[in-house]
């Protein structure tokens, strides 16, 4: 899965997720009420319009109970799927298809959510020539997950971890140094790894100007004064828009022609898309 997400970590997941779906004594209602001999045809359908995400994760799910469950992949990830589209067919064991069923809707319906909201970041700001870009910003846990997602529907991903590369951020600056006094700390580090530093004045910007640092990330910055921060740079180094951007203002962040926008609702406010099984 582009190199996120191997298939032991997708199992590793599902294998958490059916524990905690299982309780103490698993689907007590379908061992009551289905035969062991009853079979199911089925199929996963979109309730919504949406870009498909997460299909792997229902396959393995529907495994994970009983491998013997035949399943068809209807809609890979990344389709546009239209309200009543059918995206994965399952045919078996019916107590199987049911106790997996909620599992595999909730994985598909979180990754869809996340794909699909981020295409349409990723649409509007495309024309500009600007990238949409991930953040930390994610459920504890789950960041795997959710950055795949992103890259499904079109985004970047920015730093999966601490470790990735340097970030100035404000709070560093709790050390009694200035912005440019880090930033010669972090070149004799040991450690070469790209720096970026985050400013939210155009007074900061002109005191790291001559700096060698690779990325610079404006905070909360309007879109007047994000153009005037790109005039003064002049490609010295990537910029990168962050905070408050959301559907209604990234068409006018986009229009400055800012390198990259990097958005954190788009992993820490999520709308999970409807998908429901039908029999």
């Amino acid at each position: 899965m582009k190199n996120l997400l191997a298939k032991k970590d997708i199992k590793e997941k599902i294998k958490i997720a059916l524990k905690e779906d299982f309780g103490r004594y698993g689907d007590i209602t379908s061992k009551v009420l289905i035969s062991k001999k009853t079979k199911l045809k089925a199929s996963i359908v979109a309730k919504e319009n949406a870009i498909v995400c997460g299909t792997e994760f229902a396959v393995q799910t529907f495994k994970a109970i009983n491998s013997k469950i035949k399943i068809k992949v209807l809609k890979k990830d990344g389709s546009k799927v239209v309200k009543g589209n059918k995206i994965i067919d399952v045919n078996g064991d019916a107590q199987s298809i049911l106790i997996a069923e909620r599992t595999a809707l909730n994985f598909l319906g979180f990754m869809s959510g996340i794909a699909t909201k981020t295409r349409k970041f990723v649409d509007i700001a495309a024309p500009y020539g600007v990238k949409i870009y991930s953040t930390r910003k994610t459920i504890a846990g789950m960041r795997q997950i959710q950055k795949y997602a992103l890259t499904i529907g079109g985004a970047h991903v920015n730093r999966a971890s601490l470790s990735d590369f340097y970030f100035i951020k404000d709070n560093h600056l709790g050390n009694k140094e200035g912005l440019v006094e880090n930033i010669k700390k972090i070149k004799k580090s040991k450690l070469k790894k790209k720096i970026t530093v985050e400013i939210d004045t155009i007074k900061q910007l002109k005191k790291i100007l001559n700096q060698k640092i690779d990325i610079v990330l404006l905070d909360n910055m309007s879109e007047k004064q994000i153009s005037q921060c790109l005039k003064i740079v002049k490609k010295k180094f990537l910029c990168e828009a962050s905070g408050n951007i959301n559907l209604k203002n990234i068409k006018s962040y986009a229009k400055t022609k800012i390198d990259r926008i990097s958005i954190g609702q788009l992993t820490h406010s999520i709308e999970n898309v409807d998908f429901g099984l039908e029999i």
